[in-house]
């Protein structure tokens, strides 16, 4: 009888000993997981060939028992990698507080960038913004770079294209260009002289182009309100 209530004394014990182990394994699954859903989502917001490699390491492990010792120290080495990247890279965890640059010229916007409805209906889409300016009729550039094309558009003038390291920029409704193409210029060179438009008054036509596709160049320079 003894026996007996020592043999059930001691299953009891191991029981309880199993359960405990049980939930302590999946409590640590459960943090595992949140920690490698947190990883993912950082490590999408990285365009980078390392990000990659551990994302597979990540997907590769769901079809089979997550390995610690192996798939872990994999992550902590591509994690240890990532530390060493480019503040470039890891700029997308940073607010964006880049100065702007100064305009191409001192003036006021009188043609903001984008679409314009007119009364009849009829639309027209700005890809730049037109500055009247103030004081100075000769826009200068912006930033350092290298001038991709000098254009002749008849009546509008000439349009100087510069591209720099991270934007390109079109400077228009010129009467005459100081550049020419492959010519590096620098931020401050004069691009050339504003034309009288058929109003009699002076305009700079500007834009700003990143990856190809025009954007508000009022969220890269500074214009006077």
């Amino acid at each position: 009888m003894n026996r007996r209530r020592y043999t059930r004394r001691h299953n009891g014990i191991l029981m309880f000993l199993r359960n405990r182990l049980h939930y302590s394994l999946k409590i640590k699954q459960i943090i595992c997981v949140v920690i490698i859903l947190l990883l993912i989502f950082m490590l999408k917001l990285l365009n980078n060939s390392i990000s990659s490699n551990v994302i597979q390491i990540i997907d590769n492990s769901i079809n089979y028992e997550f390995s610690f010792k192996e798939d872990g120290s994999k992550i902590l080495g591509y994690g240890k990698k990532l530390t060493k990247l480019s503040q470039d890279a890891l700029s997308v965890f940073k607010i964006k507080n880049n100065p702007k640059h100064q305009p191409p010229i001192q003036g006021s916007i009188y043609n903001p960038f984008g679409e314009t409805v007119y009364l009849d209906g009829r639309t027209s889409f700005n890809e730049g913004v037109d500055i009247i300016p103030s004081e100075e009729k000769e826009p200068v550039s912006i930033e350092k770079g290298i001038v991709r094309k000098v254009e002749d558009k008849s009546t509008k003038g000439y349009f100087v294209t510069i591209e720099h390291e991270t934007m390109t920029t079109v400077y228009g409704y010129l009467i005459s260009a100081y550049v020419s193409e492959g010519e590096e210029v620098e931020k401050g060179t004069k691009i050339g002289n504003l034309g009288t438009n058929k109003d009699g008054n002076k305009y700079l036509h500007f834009q700003v182009w990143v990856d190809d596709e025009p954007v508000n160049p009022a969220s890269y320079v500074s214009f006077n309100k």
